[in-house]
Formats: C-alpha cells, sequence, structure tokens
C-alpha cells in the first residue's frame, strides 16, 4: 500500500488502529451523556484479589 492510499484509507477510517482499551472508554463515555450520570464499570481481571 502506498503513502496516498493508507492516507486516503486513514481518512475513511480514521478508528481502525485503536486499542480495545480506546473503544471502550469511548463507549462507557456514550453510555453516560445518554444516561445524563456517571456510570462505573467493573472490569474482569484474572486475579481474583486484584481490587
Amino acid at each position: 500500500m502506498k503513502y496516498e492510499e493508507l492516507k486516503e484509507y486513514l481518512k475513511k477510517n480514521p478508528y481502525c488502529f485503536r486499542t480495545m482499551e480506546e473503544k471502550e472508554k469511548e463507549f462507557d463515555l456514550k453510555i453516560m451523556e445518554r444516561e445524563g450520570r456517571k456510570i462505573v464499570f467493573a472490569k474482569a481481571s484474572k486475579d481474583k484479589y486484584n481490587y
């Protein structure tokens, strides 16, 4: 893929190289805006005693 092709692709798909954490944060913010209040989301962890 040439530079110009890559540049055009990124203009069409600006969010394609984001991490899962970034996508989750954006989704959480959208939910909070819609609900109109702060929501605390729980995250699963492998460690049983990790708080």
